[in-house]
């Protein structure tokens, strides 16, 4: 850093290190059609889903609900005008997207297995801008490979240790963003313990897959397995990897039977999070906090500690008393007043 004192210096290395992980973060995004002019056709193709599903296709003739003007014709979920020329580029990007993932994923164990662990270290990076976004390249990536083998140490175990501890630790940088970081806890367990998988990015509820008849340790695949824009596979056969997080963090076998009971009988997303929540504030308060940048929250700011905190207003009386009613009551204590009477008393 040249002529800079220590302290300077310091801050401006720190300040590299988190525009660079913000940059990268974000290009990654990009790459997966998560951000971008590649999110947009995936975003338009989402678009023309619900409008068939609801067999209303004059929704392709609106824009987002925000957009102050509106464009006639077929248009863009961003609200610009569509061309019939970009339906066929669109198409053209959607199977680039396909296989670009696939390459980064799948076809080059060293790009893969280098890309997945920068992905981890990044997620327990103390900045909540770069975590968020890290979030939605972990669902990407479980999509895409959360039922290859060779994955499963590295997401049952490392990934999912990462994120637990997010959690339990309750760092202050992680405030506002606890629900994202539990919903790849989710997507985890659901897709290498339950034998359930998810709709893009960890949305909607739990899409439970059944056991094969002739091996009924092992799930039937799912059938969105090759097309991780769908949703993507699961793991054949459940992996103990999480579980084993679980219990290094203090639960019990019978602590984690009951939740997996809990999230096979009740499947949506709200629920399952809220299962989730509830395990881990129970060793969350095992835990002890820390000092500096990585200072626990408070219970006031915790996500955890949320249904726990005593509420900010108070009940109201059982009786009613109005400001007028309590002025009138100040009156009639006072009594009169005669400040503006005539003088009686002597001047000397």
């Amino acid at each position: 850093m040249g002529d800079l004192n220590s302290v300077t210096a310091e801050a401006m290395v720190e300040k590299t290190r988190v525009d660079l992980t913000r940059t990268f973060s974000d290009m990654i995004q990009t790459v997966l059609a998560l951000k971008g002019g590649w999110a947009l056709v995936l975003a338009n193709k989402a678009k023309e889903e619900q409008a068939g599903k609801k067999n209303d296709y004059s929704k392709l003739n609106f824009g987002p609900k925000s957009q102050i003007c509106v464009t006639s014709g077929p248009t863009n979920a961003d609200g610009t005008k569509r061309t019939l020329a970009q339906l066929h580029v669109d198409a053209r990007k959607i199977h680039r997207i396909d296989k670009l993932c696939h390459f980064l994923l799948l076809e080059n164990e060293q790009i893969a297995g280098y890309l997945v662990l920068t992905m981890i270290q990044c997620l327990q990076y103390p900045d909540a801008y770069t975590c968020r976004r890290c979030t939605r390249i972990v669902h990407r990536t479980l999509e895409t490979v959360a039922w290859v083998d060779r994955y499963t140490e590295l997401l049952g175990y490392r990934l999912f240790s990462v994120a637990v501890k997010a959690i339990i630790s309750e760092p202050k940088w992680m405030v506002g963003i606890e629900w994202d970081m539990i919903n790849i806890i989710r997507d985890i367990y659901g897709r290498l313990v339950l034998g359930q998988y998810f709709l893009p990015g960890g949305q909607g509820p739990g899409l439970q897959q059944n056991r094969i008849a002739s091996n009924p340790v092992r799930f039937e695949q799912a059938k969105a397995v090759d097309t991780p824009l769908l949703g993507g596979g699961i793991l054949q056969t459940p992996s103990d990897f999480p579980r084993r997080v679980l219990m290094e963090i203090g639960m019990s076998q019978g602590d984690i039977v009951t939740l997996e009971n809990s999230l096979l009988e009740s499947r949506s997303a709200k629920d399952q999070k809220e299962v989730l929540r509830d395990l881990l504030r129970v060793a969350a308060d095992k835990t002890k906090g820390q000092n500096g940048l990585l200072e626990r929250a408070g219970k006031e700011e915790s996500l955890l500690h949320q249904n726990t905190r005593k509420p900010d207003v108070t009940a109201l009386p059982e009786k009613l008393v109005t400001y007028s009613m309590v002025k009138k009551k100040e009156e009639k204590n006072v009594g009169p007043d005669h400040s503006d009477g005539p003088w009686h008393g002597n001047l000397f």
